[in-house]
């Protein structure tokens, strides 16, 4: 069975924010903050919607193509 993008954009998201959550431990400054709050959090944000959204196109689409098999 082929992989689903939204089931392998998950776990890479799990991966890059484990690695920013060791990279948080190390960088202490403010800009780290800013960044965190500005960037990261937006980010994750955005890409976890994005990947839901593509994953109830998927499932709509797979309904969609078995209701129309002969």
């Amino acid at each position: 069975m082929p992989a689903r993008p939204d089931e392998d954009g998950d776990q890479l998201l799990r991966v890059i924010d484990s690695v920013w959550q060791k990279t948080r431990q190390h960088w202490l400054d403010d800009m780290a903050g800013h960044f965190e709050r500005t960037y990261w959090t937006p980010l994750l944000a955005e890409s976890r919607t994005y990947l839901r959204a593509l994953g109830e196109c998927l499932e709509v689409m797979g309904t969609a193509e078995r209701d129309t098999e002969f």
